[in-house]
């Protein structure tokens, strides 16, 4: 990444620069970088110190080019690749909304936005953009999006399309909903938070094994985030899963761009990827633009980005949830495949300034697979192939390659019962096929070796995930 010429309020000598990135050949769509405005819109970060620079770092990047001021308001400073894209950053005591109000406030310049990019301070952003009466999603729509329990009763009693569920306290309510809607079904932890994935059950014994996690981990929950444990037993529905990337302005929602989703339960949820299509026939389908906007109004979305997961079943879409905001890489897929400009277009929204979106319909697709190894143990030889270490950094249609491990690194199975992730993959193409093509030649190069905690090495195998 070349320097960001930005003055920053740091006087630490040891930060260095972020160092620069391979140069890429440019995308076909790829417009020109905008030259920064002296002064653009000044915004309130809440959350982000210390990001993954992998997923973000292009976002911050697409706010920098659009002239955007970012003012991060943390309890932990930002990392060293972020500070040049910020303002400046605010210590804050507590993220609570009444904390958050009261610095931001405080600040000698007026904010004309409030944005958050972590789940887990998205109220308490809602919170405060209703305090300081800046354009918000909404605390109620922030707060009621976290809960399942009450997003399903807000959607059912909209006409909402949602699986049937019940929510179970203990045990026995839970086998008494399993009996009810039928084996399989999916269990999950009333409150969203990461690291707590949905666990299938099959049959009464898994039923017994997945509701004594998944409810340790509702109560863990619950405990952190103040409010009531629970565990939702939910019927399975059979069909394609996909997510609808909505933008909101007064209550007026523009369907975006939508996204299609691999997820393997073995036994819990886990994305094995993520694909968007700019020409997807989905994008034409009233019934899930219907979907979508009567589920965020049933939320009461005011203002922002959202994310609603559906099931496309025989009887049509089904809304499996609300998720506020926008997800890291899948906002980067969605500005490779259309041009849509998403991190940007929320903060505009954030600021109260007209915001119009015209994503390009045309032959392109771009996708993510999320690698893991073949086998819990220690990595002992890594080789990506004499074909592909020459695509990489030089190849158009691969956007990035990210290995998290080397030889010698450890590959634990991690706590939702899937083997650890070792990196990911971003490529495009002119269609879905000739993606999933690309994605299977990087499968096929990239090798990995594993020892066993016996010593015993089973043979190179190539890394798993989406098709």
């Amino acid at each position: 990444m070349a320097a960001v010429n930005l003055a920053y309020p740091y006087s630490d000598a040891d930060d260095q620069e972020p160092a620069p990135t391979p140069v890429r050949r440019p995308w076909p769509h790829r417009r020109a970088v905008r030259a920064v405005p002296e002064a653009g819109p000044l915004i309130a970060m809440i959350g982000g110190g210390q990001a993954d620079r992998t997923g973000r770092e292009h976002l911050y990047r697409r706010l920098h080019e659009a002239g955007v001021r970012v003012l991060s308001f943390d309890r932990s400073a930002p990392a060293a690749w972020q500070r040049p894209y910020l303002a400046g950053h605010k210590w804050v005591s507590a993220m609570n909304a009444a904390t958050l109000s009261a610095v931001v406030a405080a600040h000698p310049d007026p904010v004309n936005g409030i944005i958050c990019w972590e789940d887990r301070h998205f109220a308490a952003a809602a919170a405060v953009a209703d305090r300081l009466r800046l354009p918000g999603y909404g605390r109620t729509a922030a707060t009621a999006s976290r809960d399942r329990a009450v997003t399903r009763t807000l959607l059912e009693a909209s006409g909402c399309a949602v699986p049937r569920s019940a929510l179970a306290v203990d045990l026995a309510e839970a086998e008494e909903a399993a009996r009810t809607l039928g084996y399989p079904v999916v269990l999950k932890p009333r409150l969203k938070t990461t690291g707590y994935p949905a666990r299938l059950a099959e049959d009464h014994g898994r039923l017994i094994t997945g509701f004594a996690a998944t409810a340790g981990a509702a109560t863990a929950a619950a405990a952190t985030l103040g409010a009531r444990r629970g565990v939702l037993v939910e019927q399975r529905l059979d069909g394609p899963e996909i997510v609808a990337i909505c933008l909101t302005v007064g209550g007026v929602t523009q369907l975006v761009s939508i996204v299609r989703t691999m997820v393997d339960f073995t036994p819990s949820a886990a994305d094995l990827g993520h694909l968007v299509d700019a020409a997807d026939p989905l994008l034409d389908d009233q019934t899930i633009r219907h979907a979508a906007n009567v589920s965020l109004r049933a939320l009461g979305v005011q203002d922002g980005a959202s994310q609603v997961s559906m099931r496309l079943t025989p009887a049509g879409p089904c809304v499996m949830a609300v998720n506020p905001g926008l997800h890291d890489l899948v906002t980067r897929l969605v500005y490779l495949a259309t041009g849509a400009d998403l991190a940007t277009a929320e903060t505009m929204i954030a600021c109260g300034a007209p915001m119009t979106v015209t994503p390009q319909r045309h032959h392109r697709v771009a996708a993510v697979t999320y690698l893991s190894a073949p086998a819990p143990g220690k990595v002992s030889r890594l080789e990506l192939g004499a074909q592909l270490s020459d695509q990489v950094g030089r190849a158009a249609w691969l956007e990035r390659l990210v290995l998290d491990v080397a030889p010698g690194s450890a590959v634990d199975p991690s706590p939702d019962g899937h083997t650890a992730r070792i990196g990911l993959a971003v490529v495009t193409g002119r269609n879905r096929r000739e993606c999933h093509e690309r994605l299977d030649r990087l499968r096929r190069a990239l090798k990995v070796t594993v020892v066993a905690a016996d010593g015993s090495a089973p043979p190179a195998m190539s890394v798993s995930g989406s098709r």
